[in-house]
């Protein structure tokens, strides 16, 4: 759910690494070569005390995602590890055979190097649970590095890049910034918490991240309205609503910066590119996310006329 409009516009900032290229639930991470030494080490955890299911790839990562979730990183190792000690051979075989990333329609046939690639990433992220940042690293770089064209499959339709995501997560070890689940809607909620705050690098990072990864989307849903949805079914155009706040939450960070040309950029993008966004009010209602960059934009004259 957003709280405000969102929409990445045409602003120079300086921010961490490029990210990944859709994440949201599951990821899918990779080590590297079979009899090359792994860095990002799992620690042996008695296997019968966990049930591998029917030992295929996608089950064991989808154990460890649970696992990670639970914060169970005994189990985390089990999981990750069992699908890296059986799979990681043709996961580097797989990975070899590329120059890019496997179109969507055939992404699913290298299923060994996208879960053994979300397997080093799971267990990147509990290493940094567990504050072993140097094991973290080991593991995010041996997806970049092994397996840059890894891709991990979203439930709501699409594939994520694994290798962007480790890069983003390298990025930002060190700093209080969490891209948390990569969903539209944590991302967007975070722009909102980093603007209470008055932190406008974070609000730069999250506003970023969601347009990088969602913008396509929130057109697309755009394109597809001739008015606003009803309440009713709103929520199905999350992309959108999403998107378009966090590009509301961009030129409000702007404006309280008096940084007003890229303010007034941030709210037309919202006006002319994501006219029918919505964002929930956890009152009870929505709003409409153009309607409020208008009102914006007529507070920036008025301020540009002051400060001029």
């Amino acid at each position: 759910m957003s709280t405000r409009g969102s929409v990445w516009l045409v602003v120079t900032v300086s921010l961490v690494a490029p990210a990944l290229a859709w994440a949201e639930t599951g990821v899918s991470a990779s080590g590297g070569a079979t009899g090359a030494p792994h860095t990002a080490q799992t620690q042996a955890a008695p296997s019968g005390e966990y049930d591998f299911g029917d030992f295929t790839s996608e089950t064991l990562t989808t154990k460890a995602w649970e696992a990670l979730n639970n914060g169970d990183y005994a189990a985390v190792d089990a999981y990750a590890g069992k699908c890296i000690d059986m799979f990681e051979t043709q996961a580097l075989e797989q990975s070899n055979s590329l120059t890019d990333f496997a179109p969507k329609e055939s992404a699913f046939n290298y299923w060994a190097l996208n879960d053994v690639a979300t397997s080093y990433f799971i267990l990147g992220q509990a290493r940094l649970a567990q504050g072993k940042v140097k094991e973290a690293q080991d593991a995010f770089h041996i997806v970049i590095e092994k397996y840059p064209f890894a891709q991990c499959w979203d439930p709501k339709g699409w594939f994520w890049h694994v290798a962007e995501a480790a890069n983003d997560k390298l990025s930002t070890i060190g700093t209080p910034y969490d891209f948390g689940d990569y969903t539209s809607s944590t991302l967007t909620v975070r722009a909102w918490e980093a603007l209470g705050k008055g932190d406008h690098r974070g609000v730069e990072l999250f506003v970023k991240k969601c347009v990088e990864l969602y913008e396509e989307e929130a057109k697309k849903q755009q394109a597809s309205l001739t008015a606003f949805a009803p309440k009713e079914n709103a929520f199905d155009y999350w992309a959108l609503n999403d998107v378009g706040t966090c590009f509301f939450i961009l030129g409000k960070s702007l404006k309280d910066q008096k940084r007003y040309p890229e303010a007034k950029a941030a709210f037309e993008r919202v006006i002319s590119d994501f006219s029918f966004a919505q964002c929930w009010d956890p009152k009870g209602w929505f709003w409409q996310v153009a309607k409020g960059a208008k009102e914006e934009l007529k507070k920036i004259e008025v301020l540009s006329q002051i400060s001029g």
